[in-house]
């Protein structure tokens, strides 16, 4: 199954968002400023400088053309080496074991398989992206279609070091058996204050394909690419696209930075040993950036139990300084299947007015035995006035999470509120909305879970509808239908603490709101 032939996000839903709702939501969020300089496609007519690397009949020694090619990309990169800004440098398919260190601005590095231009496969668009629970058959990563630049045992750390670098095109390359980073991005702030730096680096990402990277022996190393780090490196301005990663031994994209557009990556988490596999596959902490027809697949016997498209601040890794607000990020039509942390989630007090929109998340619920894999939306550690619309949830375990931790200090008092859900189309899930803290320690007595809407949505055979592990008084439910699977041995209505499924009352719910197939709803309802 292609993204084209996959359902929609709330495909055939009984009620969505309305036209004035979205223009509201569209109205919270800035549209990414996709401001990438991409000298291999600039208009004009103005002779485009070109270098060549080959590391089957190239030298070092030699001058960089066509007829006498590099034979390393360090050396077409390096400040020694006198290529000046907008050049392109045409590197010819093969395995390059190098650990490659960009020491210039304003250069492309353009893979090719036999002529200088041509395309090699699009490995992204050659990786399914269905629903089910079986590992996909994935691409091989050819030296002979495009260059490999291939760690071997793992004895180098980054395959391509961009720190610092502005205007890099990276096109139509394969990198795979890193023992830290695939692609490591982003500047400093120079005043060593917290928040962005401001500087915009617009990097362009096209057909760059990772896999293996970090190390399997660790439990928590590798990030596939990494365009800076939360807090400390911020990469602004940047395109991925049309880019394939496996199995990034922590976090497959990392974009922290703002106004960074990411369209068709698709991220597959196969390996199952332990204690590696992929726990990250989209992360987002910045202002503006843009995620879009993407695929994020996790082994459902994975170690690490999956966060799909997840955006974050700083909250959890701060050092000192500022928070950094995470704010106007837009996701859209992407896919993720099998994520039990969150599908789609976001996460920490300054994350706020980011919109989630024809999303769609799969699981592995059968309807009948226990709760499988999969989660759809998550709302946690004060994350509030964020919009979901339109979210299509299949099979899941968990259609929606409202919770908090002691990971981001300040949302015991602070709870995740004025988060919106609407047009959600959830069909059958173990639980419907789930309501709960986790903390090593629990604080008691438990705050309430906050102020939070689900409005015009449907809960089609839905196992638990609702699971209340601390108060949830304060929702609202409107224009939403709920229908059970009309069996009191497979499913309740509310489950939890007794004391905390109480604050779920009819009071709660609109007038619009219809009940079907729950055998233990309670009176007047």
């Amino acid at each position: 199954m292609t993204l084209a032939q996959r359902p929609r996000a709330c495909a055939a839903p009984l009620v969505r968002a309305s036209s004035a709702t979205l223009a509201v939501l569209f109205m919270l969020v800035a549209a990414p400023a996709a401001a990438v300089y991409d000298p291999v496609f600039r208009d004009g007519f103005d002779p485009v400088p070109t270098y060549y690397v080959s590391v089957a009949n190239g030298s070092d020694a030699n001058p960089g053309t066509l007829a006498l090619p590099w034979k390393t990309i360090n050396k077409a990169v390096s400040a020694a080496t006198a290529v000046p800004p907008g050049s392109v440098i045409y590197v010819k398919a093969g395995t390059y074991p190098e650990q490659v260190v960009v020491q210039r601005d304003d250069i492309s590095l353009v893979g090719y398989r036999s002529t200088p231009g041509d395309q090699p496969p699009i490995l992204a668009n050659l990786a399914p992206t269905g629903p089910g629970a079986a590992v996909p058959e994935l691409p091989a990563f050819d030296p002979a279609d495009m260059p490999l630049l291939d760690g071997g045992a793992r004895a180098r750390e980054v395959a391509i070091d961009m720190r610092g670098r502005r205007r890099i095109t990276l096109r139509n390359l394969n990198i795979r058996n890193y023992n830290g980073y695939g692609i490591v991005a982003g500047m400093s702030n120079a005043l060593g204050e917290y928040g962005n730096n401001g500087f915009i680096e617009s990097h362009l990402f096209d057909n760059v394909n990772l896999r293996s990277i970090g190390d399997p022996e660790d439990d928590y190393r590798g990030v596939a690419i990494a365009l800076g780090m939360v807090s400390t490196r911020f990469s602004n301005g940047d395109i991925v696209r049309n880019s394939l990663i496996i199995d990034a031994f922590a976090e497959a994209l990392k974009v922290n930075g703002d106004d960074t557009e990411v369209d068709n990556v698709r991220v597959y988490g196969v390996s199952t040993d332990y204690p590696m596999g992929t726990d990250y596959y989209v992360f987002v902490s910045g202002v503006g950036n843009r995620v879009h027809h993407s695929y994020a697949w996790r082994h459902p016997d994975s170690y690490h139990s999956g966060h799909g498209f997840v955006v974050k601040d700083n909250g959890d890794q701060r050092v000192g300084g500022p928070r950094i607000e995470s704010t106007g990020n837009v996701f859209d039509h992407n896919v993720v299947v099998n994520m039990n942390n969150e599908g789609y989630g976001v996460r920490h007090r300054g994350v706020h007015h980011n919109l989630f929109i024809d999303n769609v998340a799969y699981g592995t619920h059968d309807g009948q035995s226990e709760c499988g894999d999969g989660s759809g939306i998550t709302i946690r550690d004060g994350a509030h006035d964020n919009a979901f619309v339109n979210t299509h949830i299949i099979n899941a375990c968990w259609a929606i999470k409202i919770l908090d931790t002691t990971e981001d200090g300040g949302s015991l008092e602070t709870p995740a509120n004025d988060n919106l859900i609407t047009g959600a189309l959830v069909e059958n899930a173990y639980i419907g909305v789930s309501f709960y803290w986790w903390n090593a320690a629990v604080p008691l007595p438990l705050t309430d879970a906050g102020r939070n809407t689900i409005a015009d949505s449907s809960f089609l055979n839905t196992r638990n509808m609702f699971e209340a592990l601390r108060p949830a008084a304060q929702m609202h439910y409107a224009n939403t239908r709920f229908q059970g699977v009309g069996d009191l041995d497979l499913g309740e209505f509310r489950i939890g603490v007794p004391a905390y499924i109480a604050t779920i009352t009819r009071a709660q719910f609109d007038d619009g709101c219809t009940f079907e197939d729950i055998p233990d709803l309670p009176p007047g309802w």
